[in-house]
């Protein structure tokens, strides 16, 4: 495989890269428009320890939350990596008013920072992309 192929394909993993953060940065400012803004505790911190594919061991936190929906209370699951929260902690999370177990722990700084990450890593990929097609003419 020659120079000019490997950036194209470094180019197309770069694109897809940022477009994935992109994306998932959309869904939280959308998640962050359309759900309810609710307060909620932390009841439970579960840590867990795994070994991914390459041998690292990595922690897994799983943060519970119990808030209340329509004087009914919930309690889930946040897959979060905040680990500066305590039990006891008040926070905000955001859930579907169509479907209240469905919560999320969003915030306006980590879809910031997902869009912020997601394009310019698709810029690195643009100017990979062009940098092949204009020395290749």
């Amino acid at each position: 495989m020659n120079n000019r192929m490997k950036k194209l394909i470094a180019a197309v993993i770069l694109l897809a890269g940022g477009a994935v953060f992109i994306v998932f940065g959309c869904i939280t400012l959308r998640q962050m428009k359309t759900f309810d803004q609710v307060p909620a505790v932390v009841t439970k911190i579960a840590r867990e320890w795994t070994t991914d594919s390459d041998g690292s061991d990595v922690e897994d936190i799983t943060i519970y939350v119990t808030y209340t929906v329509d004087g009914k209370e919930y309690t889930e699951s946040l897959q979060n990596t905040k680990t500066n929260y305590k039990e006891g902690d008040e926070i905000t999370v955001f859930c579907d008013p169509s479907d209240p177990t469905n919560v999320t722990g969003a915030s306006k700084g980590g879809a910031a920072l997902q869009l912020t990450f997601g394009g310019v890593i698709a810029l690195a990929g643009l100017a990979t992309a062009a940098g092949v097609i204009i020395k290749g003419r």
